[in-house]
């Protein structure tokens, strides 16, 4: 099976600590160098716990955990010196931009922008580059159908996928001839731990591979929401001929939204590229 990846331009991610540098998504994998803290790497391909990069000329894998978070500011804010309201601004950051989260510290951001650093108030910033308000989210937990007519939610394409975090389901819909949204399927599905949430927002599809993983698993049929996120199937064996982990409901992955394989499978095969993903 061919496995397709898609290049990610232009993208790029600091460290957060020293971190390796290793020939294959495998902690135990050979060292190609160590990055300093604070260095700043090109992503060559994102996956959910894995990151492709290129550093000095090199490349290969960094563990995800290691990296800076991406994020986008959803007004005009200023990037300031230390956190708070009062410390000297470093620059003005316009809306729609994309920051590198390093850490948090409380409600502030330390964050990486266009090669300056400095803090942002966290408030300002989002997955999606929209701001917290936006959509009606009356019934978005209690039904979805309403929710995504009610809104007029609007999709390139033939199809609608949410995903609701809090109950973990994920809806597929299908654009009736007069604009308005025929629910599919609802499906089970777990969602991100506590720890490496799933982002919330609005995103579109961005390419598929049919599969990926590392040394202990195997993920099926990924469809890209954005960067290291995807909806795929459950986990198998590096191998990708056993099931390891089948469990639906809950919270427990990297950030991807896990499915069935046959439900990973049909957004594989069926969901065209700029289809709209709401998540919250």
């Amino acid at each position: 099976m061919k496995k397709y990846k898609r290049q990610q331009q232009n993208s790029y991610k600091y460290t957060i600590a020293n971190t390796n540098l290793r020939e294959e998504k495998s902690t135990s994998s050979n060292v190609i160098t160590v990055i300093p803290a604070g260095s700043k790497v090109q992503v060559i391909d994102a996956e959910e716990d894995w990151y492709e990069v290129l550093y000095n000329g090199q490349s290969g894998y960094v563990y995800s955990d290691y990296l800076s978070k991406t994020k986008y500011t959803w007004t005009d804010v200023t990037l300031r010196s230390y956190p708070s309201a009062e410390s000297n601004p470093v620059t003005a950051i316009p809306p729609k931009s994309i920051v590198q989260v390093l850490s948090v510290n409380g409600d502030w951001s330390h964050v990486m922008y266009d090669n300056q650093e400095g803090y942002i108030f966290s408030y300002f910033l989002s997955d999606d580059g929209n701001p917290p308000e936006g959509y009606d989210f009356k019934y978005f937990y209690t039904d979805m159908e309403r929710f995504v007519n009610d809104n007029q939610i609007k999709s390139p394409t033939i199809n609608l996928i949410t995903t609701d975090l809090e109950n973990k389901l994920t809806y597929i819909f299908e654009k009736n001839n007069d604009g308005s949204w025929k629910l599919l399927d609802k499906w089970s599905c777990t969602v991100g731990k506590s720890s490496t949430p799933t982002i919330k927002g609005t995103f579109y599809v961005s390419g598929r591979k049919p599969y990926f993983g590392s040394d202990t698993y195997r993920v099926k049929y990924a469809t890209r929401i954005r960067g290291s996120y995807y909806y795929h199937s459950i986990l198998f064996n590096a191998e990708g001929t056993e099931i390891i982990d089948d469990r639906l409901g809950m919270a427990l992955s990297h950030g991807c939204i896990r499915l069935a394989v046959e439900n990973a499978h049909w957004i594989y095969d069926n969901v065209l590229d700029k289809t709209t993903i709401i998540i919250n």
